[in-house]
Parts: structure tokens; C-alpha cells; sequence
């Protein structure tokens, strides 16, 4: 009751008297700076003003520091990053599911080894892309929190950050599944007696990545809209 009670007077006084909030902020200072043995000669009213500062100065919200300039720029380009790789991994994925259809027809087996290798080499080149950035974001988050008073508030990231980890998440859980998926269709063709095409030899390979770049910033744009309204 006493910490609702405290909690209550502290919201009064923010917004209702300002002066009664300084005033409130001073016995708190006041309570902070006297020592001991002239706190307990105090009268016993101000005794109680001082205890009551006290209990209002605990119970307002204490906010943490927040990244610099120098951390945000670079958790930026790091998100950045992540979502190229996401849309590499996307890319790979239109590759595979056209090598299954194509696989499925028993039409167009050669075909399908062909889409299969130019998935898995734009899918090694996401994973490879992924993984350096996951090893940046995870060095940056370290260097803000280390950068902490870890007597003080805790540190409060951006909120931008959170969506980076839960992007980092889902390419990596789409990293396995594509991995899996492309594993069992390599399988099945040469199960099927096809001449596999190797990642190297892949003519969709030497396009995909400038095709990419150049529509980048848009795509980014677009995916990140669409992800978050869902």
C-alpha cells in the first residue's frame, strides 16, 4: 500500500504541481547528502518530508542510456545486412520449390537440377552473409552493454534493435529448413538417375546477387513493412 501510495504521489506531483515535484527532487538530494546522525535530529515533520521525498524518488521511473550515434549507425547497417540475407534466402527458396515442381512433373528433370544448384548457391551465399552479421550484431549489443554503469539503470536498446534479433531468428530457422529441403531434393534426383549440376556451373548463379543489389533499398522497404504489419 505504502509503494502505490508513493507511486500515486509521485504522478500528482509531475504533473500536477511542478513546484511541489522540485521541491520534491531537493529533500530527496537533501536526504542523499546529510549524514546520518543529523538525519535522525531532525524534527519529526521535516523527518517525514525527507522519508516521504525518499519513497516518491524510488518510486518514479528510472530511465537507462541508450546506444551512441557511433552503435546505432552500426546496428543499422548490420540490420541492413540481415535483411539482404533474408532476401537472398528467399530467392533460394523460389529456386528449390521450382526444382520440386519440376522434379514432381518427371518432366523436367534436368531442369530442376539446374533451379536446385542455383538455390543452394544463392542459399550458401545467405548463410555466409547471415553468419557475419549475426557475429556483428551480437558485437555491438556486447559493447553497448558493456558500455553500462552496471550500478545505474539497465541499458534500454532501441526498439529498432528488437526487430533485428526476431529477423535474425527467422533467417536462421529459414536457413535449416532450406538446408533440409534442398538436401532431400538432391537426393531424390539422383536417386532418379539425373545428372546433378554443380553450384559452380550454375548460370543463374552469376545473376541473382546484382539483380539484388540493385533493387536492395526498395525490397527492404517493402519486406520490412509488410513484416511488420503482420
Amino acid at each position: 500500500q505504502v509503494s502505490a501510495l508513493a507511486s500515486t504521489a509521485g504522478h500528482f506531483l509531475s504533473i500536477s504541481n511542478p513546484i511541489l515535484f522540485t521541491m520534491q527532487r531537493w529533500a530527496t538530494l537533501a536526504a542523499i547528502l546529510l549524514p546520518p546522525w543529523h538525519v535522525t535530529a531532525l524534527s519529526p515533520e521535516l523527518e517525514a518530508g525527507v522519508q516521504g521525498a525518499m519513497l516518491l524518488s524510488a518510486a518514479l521511473p528510472q530511465h537507462g542510456p541508450t546506444p551512441t550515434p557511433e552503435l546505432e549507425a552500426r546496428m543499422t547497417k548490420t540490420g541492413s545486412a540481415i535483411y539482404h540475407a533474408f532476401e537472398l534466402l528467399q530467392t533460394a527458396e523460389q529456386n528449390i520449390e521450382e526444382g520440386q515442381q519440376q522434379m514432381n512433373s518427371k518432366k523436367l528433370l534436368q531442369s530442376a537440377s539446374s533451379n536446385l544448384a542455383a538455390g543452394e548457391a544463392v542459399l550458401q551465399k545467405a548463410t555466409q552473409e547471415l553468419a557475419d552479421s549475426t557475429r556483428s550484431k551480437t558485437e555491438i549489443t556486447s559493447s553497448f552493454l558493456n558500455s553500462a554503469d552496471p550500478l545505474g539503470a539497465p541499458p534500454e536498446p532501441p526498439h529498432s534493435w528488437g526487430q533485428i534479433d526476431n529477423m535474425e531468428r527467422r533467417a536462421s530457422s529459414k536457413v535449416k529448413f532450406l538446408q533440409s529441403r534442398s538436401k532431400e531434393l538432391r537426393s531424390t534426383l539422383r536417386e532418379a538417375g539425373v545428372s546433378l549440376v554443380s553450384v559452380a556451373s550454375s548460370d543463374k548463379v552469376q545473376t541473382v546477387g546484382d539483380s539484388l543489389n540493385k533493387k536492395e533499398e526498395d525490397a527492404l522497404v517493402d519486406f520490412v513493412s509488410t513484416y511488420e504489419s503482420h
